[in-house]
């Protein structure tokens, strides 16, 4: 996958329809945004992660995938966009999806 600008605004875009559905905790939007905003650079370093959340990688990814993590009230678009949205994530942020969520390369 080509993690391009094209990328970032189509998951930009993606993430405000998620946002405006309300299928996000408000408080876990920013963490995907940032997420987003730094998947072409293969994900943000600790110090990053540290400075901006207060948090390292690990939980930095566990968090991320719990903001995308499918509820029972989303019908199947929104499911979709997120698990599309969270392979993409795991994929530039180079997170092992076959082991725990968090789990990073």
């Amino acid at each position: 996958m080509n993690y391009d600008s094209s990328w970032v605004r189509s998951s930009m875009s993606q993430l405000g329809f998620l946002q405006s559905a309300r299928s996000i905790d408000a408080e876990l939007g920013p963490l995907i945004d940032f997420a987003i905003r730094w998947a072409p650079f293969g994900g943000a370093d600790c110090g990053d992660l540290l400075i901006s959340f207060g948090v390292g990688r690990r939980s930095f990814v566990e968090m991320v995938h719990a903001g995308l993590r499918p509820r029972r009230t989303d019908n199947q678009q929104v499911r979709w966009l997120k698990r599309r949205l969270l392979d993409a994530l795991a994929s530039a942020w180079h997170v092992d999806t076959a082991a725990s969520p968090g789990s990073v390369r």
